[in-house]
């Protein structure tokens, strides 16, 4: 398999933020193939002139538009176009180190495994990051069972992935189901068949603060997107081991409940903390119970 690299950037409304991302992409250092998909997803702002007028002179640059129908539909357009090995997906507001897609490279590159991931901070407004600085040297963990891992928790965005091409068209992608969390859906997907790697250093920047961004909104809606997809992908999985799937009710319930009682002020009393102890003492394991408890995210959802 050939070194190439196709980038991958769904777009919607982020006009203020796309010159720096894109500067940080063309900057992205390593001796590969590379071509660039931007996906806009009905944007209604400036996106799409900055976009045009940015890349005008790049090479290999697809553009595809669609009507709105979310993050998770506006990747799945730039998997299926995706001709090179592998794909390095990238938020259109959050910024790559320049050694970021070679490192991730490197790490996944004759693994044997599907997806590499590094890691990533959040940075304000004004804060000085420099990007062009060389990558130190870094850990490189081995994930050789991480479905388990990935059942319990989303561990990172899509800005920090790089991914095999093929796996990721043959599993069909991200969930559209859940139009956002596309990331948690597609590495559910991907931890079913093959080992991960995870390289310990930071290689992406994630703005702090962005008006609309669905992980600033209320912290229910993410949660439950979370859960939900989970729910989906154990019932279209169902050779899924069954402690796998008893772990995944557990982190369920636990979850809701943790949501009514910090968010709602919800007591013993709750119904939601009886399901917690439910899932632990009679450990279910079917994908209803998990996407039951996503009601506890509802904002008119009793404590």
């Amino acid at each position: 398999m050939s070194l190439g690299v196709s980038f991958i950037v769904p777009v919607y409304n982020k006009a203020p933020w796309l010159p720096a991302v894109l500067n940080a992409l063309w900057a992205q250092r390593g001796d590969f193939e590379r071509e660039f998909i931007f996906v806009d997803d009905g944007s209604t702002d400036e996106s799409m002139p900055v976009l045009e007028r940015q890349t005008a002179d790049w090479p290999n640059v697809t553009i595809v538009r669609q009507a709105n129908a979310g993050a998770a539909s506006a990747t799945n357009r730039g998997i299926e176009r995706a001709r090179l090995p592998y794909i390095k997906f990238c938020d259109a507001d959050d910024l790559l180190a320049h050694d970021a897609t070679q490192v991730l490279l490197n790490a996944l590159h004759g693994s044997g495994a599907y997806l590499a991931f590094g890691d990533a901070v959040m940075y304000r407004e004004g804060e000085s990051i420099d990007l062009s600085a060389p990558l130190p040297e870094a850990e490189v963990e081995y994930i050789a069972e991480p479905l388990r891992p990935t059942v319990r928790t989303s561990r990172f965005n899509p800005t920090q992935m790089l991914v095999n091409t093929r796996a990721a068209q043959e599993v069909g992608g991200c969930d559209e189901r859940v139009i956002h969390t596309q990331d948690y859906s597609l590495s559910l997907r991907l931890a079913r068949i093959a080992p991960f790697v995870h390289v310990k250093t930071t290689l992406a920047y994630i703005p702090a603060e962005v008006p609309g961004r669905v992980t600033r909104k209320d912290p229910g809606w993410q949660l439950q997107r979370v859960t939900r997809t989970l729910a989906y992908f154990l019932r279209d999985n169902p050779d899924v081991p069954i402690e796998l799937k008893r772990l995944a009710c557990r982190q369920a319930a636990g979850r809701a409940w943790k949501y009514q009682k910090r968010q709602r002020g919800a007591t013993i009393l709750s119904p939601w903390f009886w399901r917690s102890i439910k899932s632990s003492l009679f450990t279910p394991s079917d994908p209803e119970f998990i996407e039951d408890c996503t009601r506890a995210f509802d904002p008119e959802e009793k404590k």
